[in-house]
């Protein structure tokens, strides 16, 4: 079952609400305010000709969606037993006009940081991501969190163009 935001939640100027999620065994959050619902993963059609972590597009309540996998595009290693399971699920984030599906591991929660906690990424990090993927990193008592761009999970304009693109092909009935 799907959880849509019911109501745009009120933050005051020194906070962020983020929704917190794992990724093999590093946590990663995105902005409430990016985040169109949370879904269980589901049938992903592939298209052929895209990058690697490009999982391929579903079929979301008649809204074509580009899935992509962030373990792929971040390089992130996968143990046997790190595969999909039954908490896994895809994040739809808005980026822009459109919509993004970005699977991870599990969803943990959904939080408000002071922005005080909230500091630049690092040059280097030694989970392997690219800092050009953050924001920044929150400091929690027991955790770091890192928190993602999603403006720059796609990297060049071409590449958006194509990705978002199908999202916007889908939606107008055309067939490529």
């Amino acid at each position: 079952m799907a959880r849509k935001r019911r109501e745009k939640v009120e933050i005051s100027g020194d906070e962020e609400q983020l929704v917190s999620f794992k990724l093999g065994k590093g946590t990663f959050a995105v902005k409430v305010a990016n985040v169109r619902e949370i879904v269980k993963v589901q049938d992903i059609t592939r298209i052929p000709k895209m990058p690697d972590y490009v999982e391929g597009v579903m079929n979301l309540r008649g809204q074509i969606t580009t899935v992509i996998d962030l373990k792929k595009r971040f390089n992130i290693e996968t143990g046997e037993d790190m595969g999909r399971t039954a908490q896994s699920r895809i994040i739809v984030a808005e980026i822009g006009d459109n919509q993004l599906g970005i699977v991870v591991d599990a969803v943990e929660d959904v939080m408000r940081v002071p922005l005080q906690s909230i500091s630049a990424p690092p040059k280097t990090l030694s989970s392997g991501v690219d800092t050009a993927f953050l924001t920044g990193i929150c400091k929690m008592p027991d955790k770091l969190i890192m928190l993602l761009d999603l403006n720059n999970l796609i990297e060049s304009e071409e590449e958006r163009e194509k990705l978002l693109g199908v999202n916007n092909e889908g939606a107008k009935g055309e067939v490529a």
